[in-house]
């Protein structure tokens, strides 16, 4: 059973500015994964697990709603005039507070070193 994200389908649909069309609602959910998958890679934090929806920080939920957006927003990674190959930098400057670099981890520490 896949695990409930920490942004509902319906905030989704919101920041999208779909309306009431559920036309597109397993689109949305599929882009919706992406974008916490996207979110969790950058930060190195499985958000999906560390946070609920009333947990979640305001800038990880704006990060992860704009690559929702841009995930969306362009069906291709090439368009004539700009590159959307790249997460926004908006929501990567979101995110950077809250990554874990794996130096940092006591877990990875080698005290011998």
């Amino acid at each position: 059973m896949p695990q409930e994200l920490p942004i509902s389908l319906a905030q989704a649909k919101a920041h999208l500015r779909v309306g009431d069309d559920t036309s597109q609602d397993s689109l949305i959910e599929e882009y919706l994964a992406m974008a916490f998958g996207i979110a969790e890679d950058v930060t190195n934090r499985s958000l999906r697990e560390e946070f609920s929806s009333a947990t979640l920080p305001a800038a990880i939920r704006a990060a992860v709603l704009m690559i929702l957006g841009t995930l969306f927003d362009n069906e291709s990674d090439t368009l004539v005039g700009r590159s959307v190959a790249q997460i926004p930098l908006t929501a990567e400057k979101l995110l950077l507070p809250w990554r874990i670099h794996p130096y940092s981890n006591p877990e990875n520490s080698d005290t011998n070193v």
